[in-house]
């Protein structure tokens, strides 16, 4: 009997062990933001066409392509979407034309590994708290020669892009959040961040968005049916970045839009960043919604193809707070 409780807790101080290696601290430092502005509309454009050269080699769906919307010129606002994990930039097409409609410039960039024809890939498993920033990164570069002013707006894990740039860059003047990923909905907020240790430390598993109907999800064709545990760790690493409690905003305006039906991401833990931020940031203005549970507004509220889309309702208030003519 001795023996086997020896056993037992040797067992037990190495599972401890184990455990605590698991979710030990992830390292922050190492995520840097490198810009390099375009210095003229010609330069943006130039850089998009070698963009856009690159990707024609690329096996991509038609809706997997950047989007550059632009008017031939430089113009007083330009604007900035970026997609959300599995999708693609077809996703803000539709609001993006709305905007192109106001006058400004609009750019939708791929975020790498995303876009693909074969909507079974795997490919965004290697997805990493850097890509994020890069793609998020290339696009404000872009915009610099397309517009005075420069709005970012970031959907679900490239909120969290969004918040990396308003706390990095100075050359943004607005960036809103929608439906940020700051932890996911089942999770506490005070787990999170050993929640997103153990996703980037375990064996990347592949998970269908829905069980039930697996790779015969319905909604956008450029939508891949499956996502990465551990991109999803290494989006939840840089939002624990952004959520560092010395952070402070270097945007003029700040805007968080979450949805009270949302079933995806963790609104407590989100708002509870806000706070944190408006209390470091007293020079920067902030804008919070939270469109009420009767509304029915999912947590992506921008594709039009999601069978249970609002757009037509979301997308009218949108362009109201994006444009500032509320």
């Amino acid at each position: 009997m001795r023996t086997s409780l020896r056993i037992s807790a040797v067992l037990a101080a190495l599972l401890l062990l184990g455990l605590a290696w698991l979710v030990r601290p992830l390292p922050l430092d190492d995520l840097v933001s490198t810009p390099d502005p375009a210095q003229s509309y010609d330069d943006a454009m130039a850089r998009w066409a070698r963009a856009q050269e690159q990707e024609g080699a690329r096996p991509l769906h038609d809706g997997g392509r950047s989007i550059a919307l632009t008017h031939g010129c430089e113009t007083d606002r330009v604007f900035v979407l970026l997609h959300g994990l599995t999708n693609a930039p077809r996703q803000f097409r539709e609001l993006g034309g709305k905007l192109f409609a106001t006058g400004a410039n609009v750019v939708i960039p791929r975020l790498a590994h995303h876009g693909l024809a074969d909507r079974m890939t795997d490919a965004h498993a290697a997805l990493t708290a850097q890509d994020l920033i890069a793609y998020a990164q290339y696009g404000v570069d872009l915009a610099q020669g397309l517009g005075k002013k420069v709005t970012v707006v970031g959907l679900s894990i490239s909120g969290i892009s969004a918040a990396w740039l308003a706390q990095n860059r100075d050359d943004i003047d607005q960036v809103f959040l929608l439906a940020p990923l700051f932890g996911p909905a089942v999770v506490p907020d005070a787990l999170t961040p050993a929640f997103a240790a153990a996703l980037t430390r375990l064996p990347n598993k592949m998970m269908w968005w829905d069980p039930r109907v697996r790779e015969n999800l319905p909604g956008p064709p450029y939508n891949y049916p499956r996502f990465p545990t551990r991109a999803l760790g290494e989006a939840l690493r840089l939002g624990l970045q952004a959520a560092q409690p010395d952070q402070t905003l270097r945007v003029n305006r700040l805007g968080v839009i979450l949805t009270e039906n949302d079933k995806a991401v963790n609104n407590a833990r989100t708002r509870r960043v806000v706070e944190q931020w408006r209390t470091a940031s007293p020079d920067t203005d902030f804008f919070i919604y939270e469109f009420p549970a009767s509304e029915n507004i999912p947590h992506d509220f921008i594709d039009p193809l999601q069978p249970d889309a609002r757009t037509d309702k979301v997308n009218a208030v949108l362009i109201e707070w994006l444009t500032g003519k509320m």
